[in-house]
């Protein structure tokens, strides 16, 4: 469970943020569990699924990850997340997941599924192009964005409001991390893109779609 802390920090660390929980005290690897918590309408093969149910203005928490992916952060070095993509990608997701949930209800704020889903898309970019040792160049930055956003395949099943949400997410993330390329990546202004990265975070869904919405003006 340590990689997955490391992946909490590593999140708290770009976006100027600190919660007082580890998301590894909250990862569940029991599908069985993870469905029974989920309920009946819950998908039974989903891999990654953040379960909350509000009880008398307390939030119970829990990260289903399945164990697969665990074990595969426990083989695998910090610096080579790329050797199983789909995987890491499916462990940020996670952590962005409870990260961005936990940060937002320590504010009281509220938040949207929507906007949930679009920031941890955003955090699978940027953790596949920072996170390795060897950090990707322009072209590969173009490279991982077409594989992430191009080129995704949406679980079979999903009701038409997830479908549309999971679409409306991937869209509004592949346009804004093309931006970040276009606007920070290519001119190497590692600085300008860490203020307008914690300048994102921070906005809800509307502040999100309407700073993706100006610049693609």
């Amino acid at each position: 469970m340590q990689a997955l802390t490391r992946l909490q920090h590593w999140l708290e660390g770009v976006y100027e943020i600190r919660i007082d929980h580890d998301v590894a005290d909250f990862v569940i690897t029991n599908p069985d569990l993870a469905q029974q918590l989920h309920g009946s309408a819950g998908r039974g093969d989903c891999p990654e699924k953040l379960l909350v149910r509000e009880v008398q203005d307390e939030l119970n928490v829990s990260l289903y990850l399945a164990p697969e992916i665990v074990g595969h952060l426990a083989r695998v070095s910090d610096s080579r997340p790329r050797a199983d993509g789909r995987t890491f990608c499916l462990a940020i997701e996670g952590v962005s997941h409870f990260l961005y949930l936990a940060w937002r209800a320590g504010f009281d704020r509220t938040l949207t599924q929507m906007e949930l889903e679009l920031q941890a898309e955003v955090d699978k970019f940027v953790g596949m192009m920072t996170l390795p040792e060897e950090p990707l160049d322009v072209d590969g930055c173009a490279r991982l964005r077409a594989w992430l956003f191009d080129a995704v395949r949406f679980a079979p099943g999903l009701a038409a409001e997830e479908l549309a949400r999971y679409q409306k997410a991937n869209f509004y993330a592949a346009l804004y991390c093309r931006q970040l390329e276009q606007r920070y990546l290519r001119c190497h202004d590692n600085v300008g893109l860490t203020r307008e990265l914690r300048r994102f975070y921070r906005q809800d869904q509307r502040g999100k779609i309407n700073m993706i919405d100006s610049a693609a003006r």
